[in-house]
């Protein structure tokens, strides 16, 4: 899938949140091209709800906003490697209260929630280089942003939580680690990219290489994150953004 670059995932048992489109279809294909086993989860009723084809992956249906579902998905499944945590994004006009709320628990609680319940399953998990938990943080990690007070926070938070799991579930082998992805085309993303060229325009001009991410730029970083080639790396998190960290206008 990524030119010049092979992965051996075969065997490994791989479960993605929100699977169902952008980053998170990106992982899942790539994962499922390396020999893993993967699950994806999605809001719809069953796969047939997405356009993508989805019969490569199990399906399960989950409101990653219940914790009681949360728990439900890890207790059915029988073995764990990998956990990408990649279901989340903005929640209309957070500066309102019940947005903000809920921001915050797509978007950490969640990732939260469902690696605690994951964490004996990864923990026995015999794959080289050790089990893995992944989130997916994003530039408001690092920068404020006046339209998503509640994600930015929430991303913030993430950035937070793999550094505690990975201090925390190292001893469980269990490593934890995160991808801050800068502006990547996705379902969220899109209506900026293409109708807000000005927003574009400042993003690139920040970065030194001058253009947008693809769903694919975020998998392979994850990928790698979760490989053996990572094995003595928890706690980080990845800024894969073209740049635009490390840039100033």
């Amino acid at each position: 899938m990524f030119k010049g670059v092979t992965f051996d995932y075969s065997g490994a048992s791989v479960l993605i949140t929100g699977g169902t489109s952008g980053i998170g279809l990106a992982c899942a294909q790539a994962y499922k091209a390396a020999g893993a086993h993967v699950s994806v989860t999605g809001r719809g009723s069953d796969p047939a709800a997405y356009d993508a084809d989805l019969a490569p992956f199990d399906y399960y249906s989950l409101d990653v906003n219940d914790r009681a579902a949360l728990i439900a998905l890890a207790e059915s499944l029988e073995s764990l490697d990998i956990l990408v945590n990649n279901a989340g994004g903005s929640q209309g006009n957070e500066w309102e209260p019940d947005s903000f709320d809920r921001s915050l628990g797509i978007n950490v609680g969640s990732a939260f929630h469902l690696s605690n319940a994951c964490k004996d399953l990864l923990a026995a998990s015999e794959f080289p280089g050790g089990a893995s938990v992944i989130g997916i943080a994003s530039m408001t990690s690092y920068f404020g942003f006046e339209w998503t007070p509640g994600y930015g926070v929430a991303k913030a938070g993430l950035v937070q939580l793999v550094k505690t799991l990975g201090m925390s579930w190292g001893r469980l082998g269990i490593r934890a680690n995160a991808v801050a992805a800068g502006l990547t085309r996705s379902n969220l993303t899109a209506p900026v990219i293409d109708d807000m060229p000005d927003m574009v325009d400042e993003t690139l001009r920040r970065q030194g290489l001058k253009r947008t991410g693809i769903p694919e730029d975020i998998a392979a970083a994850v990928l790698f994150l979760t490989s053996p080639a990572a094995a003595w790396i928890t706690g980080q998190t990845l800024p894969v953004d073209g740049g635009f960290t490390t840039g100033m206008n």
